[in-house]
């Protein structure tokens, strides 16, 4: 009897031009071993609806075609349920995508033919799941303003990023490790679980998806000078050897937010929280990943 694949399809992400019909055409090439049903997403009650058709079909195998908060919508739906998950990146940035090793389409169906099925941690944040990253600051603003002019793509958010990043203010923050009170100010706070943003910005240099543990990265450059050496970090992979930059790696903390900065998590707003709570889900999920994808090779739970 032939595997089942679900393929979630979210036809409003990002810019891709990738139809519903050309999308379900390559995965019955691609998937030939499986049976696939294409499911779309409606933005109405979607999370009742996938939990309803993964119980119905029940399949062996989930594709989500979208970008990373299609992924989460998904993950969300399915959490602790442990079927493979497999992401088709059809976003705007995909940064999710890159972390698990999977920056187009073809990585997503060399994915499924390798079939390495790899624990992948998530990161409870006041009850929220994060895959990925959220963040205080700098970034949570630029996603905001996204928002409000209705930008999609690269280029609406790359348009606002610079008079962001020199009129952003730094704020204080507290941050609790173990009892630990840590005072901090700030222009961007990261609680990272993977290593990069959509854009290639790789802000936490050697964090690990399936470690059991999530990074905590304080950012607060000053000078041109500063946003330079940062801005060339990211993109070098190196910014843990750029000094003033402050990172924690836990299992659990608390976050204190007394001058409101805005908050954001895997890309969605979530307002000027006043503190968070975060905590590893070690191995929550099991995602297909690519060739590029970085693991610590520990054994599961």
């Amino acid at each position: 009897m032939a595997r089942k694949c679900l393929l979630i399809y979210n036809p409003f992400s990002g810019n891709d031009s990738t139809t519903e019909v050309e999308l379900l055409e390559m995965a019955k090439v691609k998937l030939s071993d499986f049976e696939v049903e294409l499911w779309k997403t409606t933005g109405e009650h979607d999370e009742s609806k996938i939990l309803a058709k993964y119980e119905e079909f029940k399949p062996d195998l989930v594709m989500i075609g979208g970008g990373d908060g299609t992924v989460k919508l998904v993950a969300k739906c399915l959490h602790r349920k442990q079927t493979p998950l497999c992401v088709l990146p059809l976003g705007s940035a995909n940064g999710l995508a890159k972390c698990l090793g999977i920056n187009d389409i073809v990585d997503s169906w060399e994915a499924v033919r390798d079939f390495d099925i790899h624990p992948i941690d998530a990161i409870d944040i006041n009850g929220e799941l994060c895959l990925h990253l959220a963040d205080f600051g700098i970034n949570a603003n630029l996603i905001q303003k996204f928002e409000q002019e209705e930008s999609r793509g690269m280029l609406g958010y790359v348009k606002n990023s610079f008079s962001e990043i020199f009129g952003t203010e730094a704020k204080s923050f507290r941050l609790t490790i173990a009892e630990k009170a840590i005072e901090l100010r700030a222009k961007m706070i990261v609680i990272a679980n993977g290593d990069q943003y959509g854009t290639g910005a790789i802000v936490n240099c050697k964090g690990l998806m399936d470690d059991g543990k999530f990074e905590i990265i304080a950012l607060n450059p000053e000078t041109v000078e500063d946003y330079i050496r940062m801005t060339m970090a990211f993109f070098k992979g190196d910014l843990d050897q750029v000094e003033g930059i402050k990172t924690w790696a836990v299992e659990e903390c608390q976050l204190l937010n007394p001058e409101g900065a805005e908050f954001q998590i895997d890309g969605e707003m979530m307002g000027t929280v006043e503190s968070i709570t975060a905590k590893i889900q070690k191995h929550a999920f099991q995602f297909l990943v690519g060739k590029s994808f970085a693991a610590c090779h520990t054994s599961s739970d």
